[in-house]
């Protein structure tokens, strides 16, 4: 009796085991960074810079929830009243990948006292492996357009030259604050929440033999 509940708790964990791996081959990522701008345009606390990495091709998700308010990837909730974002995606190299400008987001809330959706909002649906930066500006610091890309050898971005001052304001003047909410996740290509057919296949004798133990436990009880 002995052997067959060792038997039946071994074949347990192999089913969790098969189940539970077929998820965790691969990862993903789900960050959400907050703070503050100082300047609406410049080349000093006007620019948020983040990077991040992919171990494999990936659907990338990048949007703010700053601008009208909304819950963040980590659970938390911001208010509204940040300002109207851009949000451009680069490579390794620095090279502009994508851009979201001018802002639309097909997640964002209103904010109640402008009655806009102006939050940012970009998704790759299938970025390759590497490392990959994301800068997040006000709507009117653009980046120069003669400029080839992010210059990673240095951190204060000459090459984003904005009208603005260290005041807000949105496209219809409202004014806003330097406030912000980013967040960043990705999903591998082709990922499942469900394990795959060859897992299912490998999971069946295993679930079939606790089955059959169990049933013969209670028939001797």
């Amino acid at each position: 009796m002995c052997l067959k509940r060792k038997l039946t708790w071994s074949l347990g964990v192999f089913a969790l085991t098969v189940l539970t791996g077929a998820n965790l081959n691969a990862s993903s990522i789900s960050e959400t960074y907050t703070g503050t701008l100082t300047s609406e345009s410049g080349s000093t606390g006007s620019v948020v810079l983040e990077s991040f990495s992919l171990t494999s091709a990936s659907e990338v998700t990048i949007y703010t929830t700053s601008y009208g308010g909304g819950t963040n990837l980590r659970g938390t909730s911001t208010s509204a009243g940040g300002f109207q974002p851009s949000i451009t995606l680069y490579n390794g190299t620095g090279f502009v990948v994508a851009n979201q400008s001018p802002s639309f987001s097909p997640i964002a809330n209103t904010d109640a006292s402008t009655g806009l959706e102006l939050d940012g909002y970009l998704q790759d649906p299938s970025a390759p492996a590497g490392t990959y930066y994301v800068t997040l500006t006000d709507w009117q610091n653009q980046m120069s357009i003669t400029s080839t890309g992010l210059n990673l050898s240095t951190a204060t971005f000459e090459q984003f030259n904005g009208p603005g001052g260290t005041s807000f304001q949105d496209v219809d003047g409202n004014t806003r604050t330097g406030n912000y909410a980013l967040n960043i996740s990705s999903m591998p290509v082709g990922t499942s929440t469900v394990p795959e057919p060859a897992s299912f296949l490998l999971l069946i004798p295993g679930l079939a033999a606790i089955a059959l133990l169990t049933r013969k436990r209670r028939a001797l009880v």
